[in-house]
């Protein structure tokens, strides 16, 4: 009864002892989670279909500060052209982030069902632009983070 009793102690001991595993909160800052490459195809974006699958457009988010990422937007198709939108502001929404620029939402980034190029449905990164502020600037935009 007593080696028993014993063995039942030595594992509470040892369970007690074993490092705590609680859910941090992370470091990181807005910008630095949504940077990154975004790549669409025809599934996300329907007026994307004649383009070949290799010179799809792309979309990158780089951090500037903590709430700032600058948007770079590539065409590769007919020709690459690149278009640049600094200083666009993060907002955590409930389900979201939002993309400002001045005083207008310029897109989303979400966790949502995206398609691969193959069709397949997965759970990803969904980042939605739609960029309308003047003549020279106006993009729309569906693709998940790599």
């Amino acid at each position: 009864m007593k080696k028993r009793m014993l063995f039942w102690a030595f594992a509470g001991l040892l369970t007690a002892c074993q490092r705590e595993a609680d859910i941090q909160p992370s470091s990181l800052s807005l910008a630095s989670e949504v940077a990154g490459t975004y790549r669409t195809n025809f599934y996300l974006d329907p007026s994307c279909v004649a383009i070949p699958a290799g010179q799809m457009p792309v979309a990158e988010l780089k951090a500037e500060s903590d709430d700032k990422v600058t948007v770079v937007y590539t065409k590769l198709y007919p020709a690459k052209t690149s278009q640049f939108i600094e200083h666009v502001s993060l907002a955590r929404e409930a389900e979201s982030v939002q993309l400002r620029l001045a005083d207008s939402t310029i897109g989303t980034l979400q966790t949502d069902r995206v398609f691969t190029n193959n069709g397949m449905e997965k759970q990803g990164q969904l980042l939605r632009l739609s960029v309308q502020n003047n003549p020279q600037l106006i993009l729309s935009f569906a693709g998940y983070k790599q």
